[in-house]
C-alpha cells in the first residue's frame, strides 16, 4: 500500500515562528551546531554501523560536515550524537526548552493540533492495518518519543484497545497527562532500549523519533527480539531538495538538516535496516514540505529587503502560495520528499 502527498492545510499556522523569528532561529541553531561540531568525530555509520571516514565530507552546511555511507547510503553528520549533545537538546531543565515547540496554551489548541497533524497519521496507520486484514480490536499501541501525546490521543480515537506513550521530557508529559488523563510515562534517555525490550504491545510507533535516538541500532535489535511486538510504525526525515535549499539560502532559518537532525535517511538506508533487522514493509506514505520550504525561503529573503521589493512580495504570495501542494506532489511521487511514514511488520 502506497500513498503520496498530504495537503498543507493549516500547517503554516503552527509554523509562524519560521517566518517571524528567522534571525532568532538561526542564532539558536548556530548555538546547537557549535556544540555538535565540538563532539568527537563519528567513526561508524549511524544506520548500518559500517566504518566511515568523516574527514572526507560530501558537503559542508553551516560548518557541519556531512557524508553518505558507502554501504547503506545513509547521510551522516561527521560528529557523534553524544549524551552531552542529546541532553542539551531534550532534557536539560526538565525538557522545558524543547517542550516550548509542542506545548499548546490550552486544551482546545491541543486538540486542534492533534486533529490537523496527528489524526491523519493515525488514520493512515489504521488504514494500513485494515488493508493488511488486521483489525484494531484487541491491539495495543505504545508510542515512543510521545511528546505531549498528540499521536497517543489520535490513536485512542481510532479504536485501539490500549494506547500509551513514553517520553523523556517531564514538561511534555506533565502537559500531556493534564489533557489525556495519564496515558504518558516519563523515562530517562538511557532507559529507552530497556523499555522497548520489555514492552507488551503489538504495535509500537516512532513518529519523528528514530533520527533523535543515540542507541538507534540497539533499539531496532530490541524490537527484533521482543516477541510481543508485531508491527512498527515510524516516520523519518529524508535527504531531499530541502537540504539543497538550506545550503543555498544561508540567511534563512533551516528546518530539516539542523539541530537534532544530525543525520537523514535515504530510501536505500531504510531498505538496509529493514532487511538487516527482519522487517517487511506493509505501507508507505511519501510526502514532504520541500516546496513549502522553497516558498518560505524566497518570501523571507524578499521581506528582509523591506520596502524595495514590496511588489515582488505581494506577487510571490498571491501567485505561489496556492500552488505549493500541486508542486510538492511531483517530488512526493518520485520519492524526493523530506519525509516518509512506514508501517512494517516483523518477519515470521
Amino acid at each position: 500500500m502506497k500513498r503520496y502527498s498530504k495537503p498543507l492545510g493549516n500547517l503554516f499556522a503552527y509554523k509562524q515562528d519560521f517566518f517571524s523569528k528567522n534571525a532568532e532561529k538561526i542564532s539558536e541553531f548556530k548555538r546547537i551546531a557549535d556544540i555538535y561540531i565540538n563532539q568527537p568525530l563519528r567513526r561508524n555509520c549511524k544506520n548500518c554501523d559500517a566504518r566511515i571516514s568523516p574527514d572526507l565530507p560530501n558537503f559542508v552546511k553551516r560548518d557541519v560536515r556531512y557524508f553518505f555511507c558507502n554501504v547503506c547510503g545513509h547521510l551522516n553528520g561527521a560528529n557523534e550524537d553524544t549524551s552531552e549533545f542529546v541532553r542539551c537538546l531534550y532534557t536539560d531543565n526538565n525538557g522545558q526548552q524543547y517542550a516550548t515547540n509542542y506545548i499548546e496554551k490550552d486544551i482546545e489548541d491541543f486538540y486542534s493540533r492533534m486533529r490537523d497533524i496527528y489524526v491523519p497519521k493515525a488514520q493512515f496507520l489504521k488504514d494500513s492495518l485494515l488493508e493488511y486484514e488486521q483489525t484494531l480490536k484487541g491491539l495495543s499501541l505504545c508510542d515512543f518519543g510521545a511528546g505531549a501525546g498528540y499521536f497517543v490521543g489520535a490513536n485512542k480515537e481510532m479504536g485501539f484497545t490500549s494506547v500509551v506513550g513514553y517520553e523523556v521530557s517531564k514538561a511534555l508529559v506533565r502537559f500531556g497527562n493534564h489533557v489525556l488523563g495519564g496515558l504518558l510515562y516519563q523515562h530517562e534517555l538511557e532507559e529507552t532500549t530497556e523499555i522497548v525490550e520489555k514492552v507488551e504491545a503489538e504495535v509500537i510507533s516512532f513518529i519523528g523519533v528514530l533520527e533523535h535516538t543515540r542507541e538507534l541500532r540497539s533499539i531496532l535489535d530490541a524490537i527484533r527480539k521482543n516477541p510481543s511486538i508485531r508491527y512498527i510504525f515510524f516516520s523519518v526525515p529524508l535527504f531531499s531538495p530541502t537540504v539543497v535549499l538550506e545550503t543555498v539560502f544561508t540567511n534563512i532559518m533551516p528546518r530539516h538538516l539542523v539541530a537534532g537532525h544530525t543525520h537523514l535517511y535515504t530510501e536505500t538506508s531504510i531498505d538496509y535496516f529493514c532487511k538487516e533487522f527482519g522487517f517487511k514493509k506493509i505501507s508507505e506514505w511519501w510526502f514532504g514540505l520541500d516546496f513549502a520550504d522553497f516558498y518560505r525561503s524566497i518570501l523571507v529573503s524578499l521581506e528582509l529587503q523591506k520596502s524595495e521589493v514590496s511588489v515582488l512580495v505581494n506577487y510571490w504570495k498571491s501567485q505561489f502560495a496556492a500552488l505549493i501542494d500541486d508542486l510538492q506532489q511531483v517530488l512526493d511521487r518520485n520519492h524526493l520528499c523530506s519525509e516518509v511514514h512506514m508501517l512494517v511488520r516483523k518477519k515470521d
